[in-house]
């Protein structure tokens, strides 16, 4: 495991020689740093989001050259400023991040303010090894120097190559423990790219303050760390030693962690973990308040799950004959309404899987919502249309 600059250098993109120049043109260094040099090295290849921080050899940093910076790269994308003099930069289905080297202070006034309790001084000058410090890990701190088109320059000051190498998750520096969110990033490194903690970063980690972590850093990292529900169980796990660590499940949902796995159909979307859980049977009450969720939205989703288990039990054949005695039933009165609500339930939010959830679990019922509902039913009375039309689906089930 090594850094290869020559295969590097050609798995750049081909937006590469006109953003250098654009960057070169100004006197800008740029150093490719982060996720994408430890990718790079653990894979070959060179990933979509880059963080690139910015040099120069003696210009101080301006904030109004930055900002016609900015001008400047969105003729090459779409350019959008963020917090700490970050300009993000949109091109060709990359994301790449643009900042000036910054060093961090972490004042106790901000205590309390999660992943936004330091004040940033930027320095264009400030020497890589300086400025790597107030990073979270050792493999996230190496670098990659651009010397020109063709050159690059690999920089590692903290040893994150030989870290990586033994699979040990190392901290940049004793502020670690300063910023609650590296607690949950420290857990998704070591899940996803199986490292352990070094001795170091486990007395760090015992001694964290979790409070503060808000919900969307947890979502962020459940989403990163491409195995959300696992992840979940890993930070209950934690719990013990970090009882303020707030969760939007509890300990319960362990025993309902295989079939949450079944059926949790889109993970990316929090309103589809509500429908999961209450399919499962545990409680979504935590998970809708931790997020801030609709609480009437929850318990319609509740009853509809409720509703929808209901016709495990009942089958098609049961609505089959004549339709002026089939309208009668109390059954159908409930799947009249059933069908009704899940059609208006996807039309709100297509992203959620109520129909993939009928599919797996309810495969007689799947077609129900594939079939086209006849349209000419002028010849039916205005109350009865709706429920013909119904009625008429089922005779084709």
């Amino acid at each position: 495991m090594n850094f290869d600059a020559k295969k590097f250098i050609t798995a750049l993109p081909s937006f590469f020689p006109t953003l250098y120049q654009e960057l070169s043109s100004l006197g800008l260094t740029p150093t490719l740093v982060g996720g994408v040099v430890r990718d790079f090295i653990l894979s070959g290849k060179i990933g979509k989001d880059w963080d690139v921080e910015l040099g120069h050899p003696t210009l101080a940093f301006n904030i109004d050259q930055w900002k016609q910076l900015g001008k400047k790269l969105a003729t090459l994308g779409r350019a959008t400023f963020l917090p700490y003099e970050i300009i993000r930069l949109d091109l060709g289905g990359y994301q790449l991040e643009f900042s000036p080297p910054r060093t961090e202070t972490f004042s106790s006034e901000l205590e309390g303010k999660g992943h936004k309790n330091f004040t940033a001084e930027f320095d264009y000058k400030l020497p890589f090894e300086d400025g790597v410090k107030r990073r979270d890990f050792t493999l996230n701190a190496m670098g990659i120097r651009f010397l020109n088109q063709t050159s690059v320059e690999f920089l590692d000051p903290l040893g994150g190559l030989t870290h990586l190498q033994k699979k040990e998750l190392h901290p940049c520096g004793m502020d670690f423990t300063k910023d609650p969110v590296r607690f949950l990033r420290a857990h998704r490194f070591s899940k996803k790219l199986g490292l352990r903690f070094g001795q170091e970063l486990q007395t760090l980690m015992a001694g964290m303050k979790t409070g503060d972590i808000s919900p969307a850093y947890l979502w962020s990292e459940m989403q990163k760390s491409l195995d959300p529900l696992g992840f979940l169980i890993l930070l209950l796990d934690q719990k013990q030693g970090h009882p303020e660590l707030a969760l939007p499940v509890g300990p319960e949902v362990q025993k309902y962690c295989e079939e949450l796995r079944k059926t949790l159909l889109q993970r990316e979307d929090q309103m589809a973990w509500v429908l999961a859980l209450a399919w499962v049977g545990a409680d979504p009450q935590g998970w809708q308040e931790y997020f801030s969720l609709s609480k009437e939205a929850c318990l319609r989703l509740t009853r509809w799950v409720d509703s929808t288990k209901a016709f495990r039990q009942i089958l098609p054949e049961s609505f089959h004959g004549e339709f002026d005695s089939v309208k009668e039933l109390a059954d159908f009165a409930r799947l009249f309404d059933w069908y009704f609500t899940t059609r208006n339930l996807v039309q709100k939010n297509p992203k959620l899987p109520l129909l993939g959830l009928i599919s797996e679990n309810l495969p007689h019922w799947t077609h129900l919502y594939q079939f086209e509902a006849p349209k000419d039913v002028k010849h039916i009375d205005p109350p009865f249309r709706a429920k013909y039309q119904v009625w008429n689906l089922c005779q084709r089930l």
